[in-house]
């Protein structure tokens, strides 16, 4: 009997790839800045003092924020050069920026969602850069506690050209314009926003050029966005102005089981071996390839689940380094990996590969005590005209309950288990015996 044939889109999907070599002295040191800047203070950390202890606290978000600065200035010393940035360098810029980012978010993927409107990132040299770096300047200039992030560095937050955390934690997002022109767009927004005076917008319409109207409907969205989010975050709900839903984000966080520390041990162990390291956590695979195996491991991790179930039907799968270049997922420098793992993956020294099988999950979800059906047709059609991207395993939908309350298993459950090292069981429990979560009125809160 022949082996099974391993999809060759797949595979080639999994293949190793690397970072420019040259490039990893500076990843060292744009790590260290932005991800060690407190370095100083760990050896008296604990959750209990930076939660009770002000000062401390003011003085660890100091610290941290000076070091993730000076990540953005030396990122910004490069891109002022005018010379374009290689794909690597890209992808390197833009890791380092998220890193940043998910950092001043707290890790809060519910947050992060609500700054991320699908839109392509500006060309940094073809962008404002050069203006919104000053006003970064002068900011850090009059609050040297603060962090201002250039958000158009990051792959995913898209409200504001800067977003700005004090060490007291007040996040506030900021848009810049520059220019006379800029200035007369700004007032016309201004004055309409103060007097909702529809009469004026038309008046505006008729006597202004198009490209002036088009900037200020363009001004009034980016307000209403930055409203929405401070709302948002400051009481937990608040009305979406692209889709116009209400948004909740539900307290209390729930803690979810994840399988960080078993990544953590698969990595040290191939590192160790210069080998592979294979493990299963519930419905995830992983395999780990360093040394020789670096560039053909992806294909034994491919064997292996093909013992279990149909690669191309029962499985979806990533390379873990996939998350430097998607954006919503943390990218390798904010997994708590050890520092010399983390290069291994980004500078071709060590492959990692993340599955997770639709059948265990099931199994796993039954044994916990959920009941798991196929969708109708009407369901399933229902769910994608809806945009809510519903899973189809072996072209079916899946439903899980539990205590009464349903729900369908979407790719956002999938897309915290691969990017965010969650359970997709706790994720689903979490949905499901959470009501606030499966009523709030959004489809997309099923989504990362």
């Amino acid at each position: 009997m022949s082996e099974p044939k391993i999809p060759e889109s797949i595979e080639k999907r999994l293949r190793l790839r690397t970072l420019r070599p040259d490039l990893e002295p500076l990843a060292r040191e744009l790590v260290e800045l932005a991800c060690a800047g407190s370095r100083e203070l760990w050896g008296e950390l604990d959750s209990d003092r930076l939660k009770t202890d002000a000062d401390f606290r003011r003085k660890f978000y100091e610290l941290a924020h000076e070091g993730m600065f000076s990540a953005q200035e030396k990122m910004a010393s490069r891109i002022s050069t005018g010379v374009p940035l290689d794909v690597s360098e890209q992808l390197l810029f833009r890791a380092i920026a998220d890193t940043i980012a998910w950092g001043m978010l707290g890790g809060q993927l519910c947050y992060a969602r609500r700054i991320y409107k699908s839109q392509r990132q500006p060309d940094l040299t073809q962008s404002n850069f050069e203006c919104v770096l000053r006003v970064a300047r002068e900011l850090r200039e009059q609050d040297l506690g603060c962090m201002p992030l250039i958000t158009d560095l990051t792959s995913f937050v898209q409200v504001g050209d800067i977003m700005s955390v004090s060490a007291d934690r007040r996040t506030s997002y900021i848009e810049v314009k520059e220019g006379q022109h800029n200035k007369h767009v700004m007032d016309l927004a201004m004055f309409y926003e103060a007097s909702g005076c529809e009469t004026f917008r038309e008046i505006v319409e008729k006597t202004e050029s198009p490209k002036t109207v088009k900037q200020m409907g363009r001004v009034l969205r980016q307000k209403a966005r930055m409203t929405h989010l401070r709302d948002l975050m400051s009481t937990g709900q608040a009305k979406d102005p692209d889709t116009g839903e209400v948004v909740r984000i539900p307290e209390p966080f729930f803690p979810i089981k994840n399988w960080d520390e078993a990544l953590a041990k698969l990595t040290e162990t191939a590192k160790e071996k210069q080998s592979w390291a294979y493990d299963v956590q519930g419905p995830i695979f992983m395999g780990a390839y360093a040394g020789e195996l670096a560039t053909s491991g992806h294909m034994m991790f491919l064997m292996a689940l093909n013992l279990e179930g149909d690669v191309e039907q029962d499985y979806h799968i990533i390379r873990l380094a996939d998350c430097m270049h998607v954006p919503l997922a943390p990218p390798v420098f904010s997994m708590g990996l050890a520092n010399e793992i983390m290069m291994d993956l980004v500078f071709g020294r060590m492959n990692v590969c993340i599955a997770v099988s639709i059948p265990r999950l099931i199994e796993v979800c039954e044994m916990a005590g959920m009941d798991v059906r196929y969708a109708t047709r009407k369901e399933l059609g229902r769910a994608k005209i809806d945009g809510v991207e519903p899973i189809v395993h072996r072209g079916k939908g899946l439903m899980f309950s539990l205590a009464g309350e349903e729900m369908m298993l979407l790719s956002g459950v999938i897309f915290r288990a691969l990017f965010h090292g969650q359970q997709p069981e706790s994720v689903l429990r979490h949905y499901l015996e959470g009501s606030e979560l499966l009523s709030s009125g959004l489809p997309e809160n099923l989504h990362p």
